[in-house]
């Protein structure tokens, strides 16, 4: 058996040590590189496509198998799909509808938010812009409170958003949506609709002027329509409960509809409890 001295000993472990860290840091190198080719990539197809990969190597500067490594990680994401025949690549329907998404609810929410921030800072509230998208998805964009996560995602049987928006939509609107969300619905949401206690929070809501209430009056969600055919929902939240929390609510309810009559539709009533 040979012995190495305990010098080389500690040379070598040194040299195996620094050689993984230098591993470590290449494959996290290599993989903001993958994910900045990616992007190109993307922005390049979003600007020229259906563009072929050949073309894509032309105006990006890649290399062919940089490229196609690209593509491979944007169509598992979802974001790009190549066509038939020519393997051209375009945006999938998931871009296209987040960019009109966005197109659409932008206006609305320029229109909103001043007004909004203007009465919660008056009156010491929160106040939260949701918008009910394609497919039925629910997502806030904007709040007044910088420390609110309005990335969560929203129920559209079990949030208090939904109930409102819900609460000025037609029996068949309701039913398209919710059949069509069912298929990706938890259980407990699913067994929510076929119970009735979806409909029930509706006909809460609309006996209570198209406004959903939380259990304890902390904060109320104001459904709104705009000209483009879009829903939302405007939520006020009580930054501390107090007892004279729900006649707050409801008059900066009613401020938002004199404020803005073309998208607050449906007057609030004040309904003292």
């Amino acid at each position: 058996m040979i012995r190495l001295p305990k010098c080389n000993l500690k040379v070598l472990i040194f040299n195996i040590n620094h050689l993984e860290a230098q591993m470590v840091m290449k494959k996290e190198a290599a993989q903001i590189g993958a994910a900045a080719r990616a992007f190109t990539v993307l922005e390049v197809i979003l600007k020229n496509g259906p563009i072929k990969p050949a073309k894509i190597c032309e105006m990006t500067q890649l290399g062919r198998s940089a490229v196609h490594r690209s593509i491979h990680l944007l169509v598992e994401q979802g974001w790009v799909r190549t066509q038939l025949g020519d393997r051209a690549c375009i945006a999938t329907y998931q871009f296209d509808q987040l960019a009109a998404d966005a197109n659409f609810s932008q206006p609305v929410q320029d229109q909103i938010y001043p007004i909004l921030k203007e009465l919660c800072t008056a009156h010491y509230l929160h106040g939260d812009i949701a918008f009910l998208f394609g497919g039925g998805i629910v997502r806030l964009v904007e709040s007044t409170d910088s420390k609110y996560d309005i990335t969560q995602p929203l129920s559209l049987v079990n949030s208090d958003i939904s109930t409102a928006i819900f609460s000025i939509m037609e029996r068949e609107q309701i039913t398209r949506l919710s059949t069509i969300a069912m298929k990706t619905m938890e259980d407990d949401e699913k067994n929510d609709i076929i119970s009735g206690g979806l409909a029930m929070r509706i006909v809460k809501a609309r006996e209570d002027g198209n406004m959903a209430w939380d259990y304890n009056d902390s904060y109320v969600s104001i459904p709104f329509y705009d000209k483009t055919k879009l829903y939302g929902a405007v939520r006020l939240r009580q930054k501390y409960v107090s007892k004279t929390g729900r006649q707050t609510l409801s008059y900066v309810a009613t401020e938002l509809h004199r404020h803005l009559p073309q998208v607050f539709k449906n007057k609030p009533v004040i309904s003292p409890r």
